[in-house]
């Protein structure tokens, strides 16, 4: 995962965003010496506390370099063994890099996709069948939060737990997340908090694209 170079990435977040150590460490409700060895590369936050250094700070993921590509005509993307819950939400203390999936640069040109924006991780459950199925890679692109109307979306939910859901708003223009799966008793639509925060859009899933 330090390829991705974690460390400077919170320490210049925390900077840009005008904190010093102990009020970040404040905010992640931390102490000050979990966020230095988060700095000088001692241990690396979980993927929850990146995605909360995300919102605290106004800051995007961090950025990976592209890979070499498998050939002229495709682009490694950074798999992630990370787990978001078509459901309720689920906490990622842990996660690592391991490796990659090709994907055609010509496929990602005319999708509009930046792959330096991009990471591959993983769905968990059964509220978004078959939309997306119970351990189906899929793959996030970071740069696109702002919510369209009947997307997929990966979601920090109130600064917690990750969730995938279709968005959408009900009749009084408030944000919902919708559950494919047509069980509603089981998988009933949610509500959107007030801290909830896009991480990204679902544009593919194992060859669904433009979900």
């Amino acid at each position: 995962m330090m390829d991705l170079n974690v460390a400077e990435w919170v320490k210049q977040s925390r900077l840009n965003a005008g904190y010093t150590q102990e009020q970040l460490a404040e905010k992640l409700s931390m102490t000050k010496g979990n966020v230095s060895a988060f700095e000088n590369g001692r241990t690396s936050p979980s993927f929850n506390v990146m995605l909360k250094i995300c919102h605290i700070c106004d800051v995007s993921l961090p950025t990976n370099e592209l890979k070499t590509p498998t050939e002229e005509t495709a682009v490694i993307i950074d798999e992630l063994t990370v787990r978001a819950e078509c459901g309720t939400g689920e906490y990622n203390d842990y996660f690592e890099l391991r490796g990659g999936l090709s994907f055609s640069k010509e496929w990602l040109k005319e999708m509009g996709i930046n792959p330096k924006y991009c990471y591959v991780i993983y769905a968990k459950g059964l509220s978004m069948y078959p939309t997306l199925q119970d351990g189906q890679a899929v793959l996030i692109d970071t740069s696109q939060t702002i919510p369209i109307e009947n997307k997929v979306y990966l979601i920090m939910r109130d600064l917690n737990g990750l969730i995938m859901k279709r968005i959408t708003r009900d009749k009084n223009g408030d944000w919902i997340y919708i559950s494919d799966n047509a069980d509603k008793s089981a998988f009933p639509n949610m509500y959107a908090f007030q801290n909830d925060k896009i991480i990204g859009r679902v544009v593919w899933t194992g060859g669904n694209a433009g979900l």
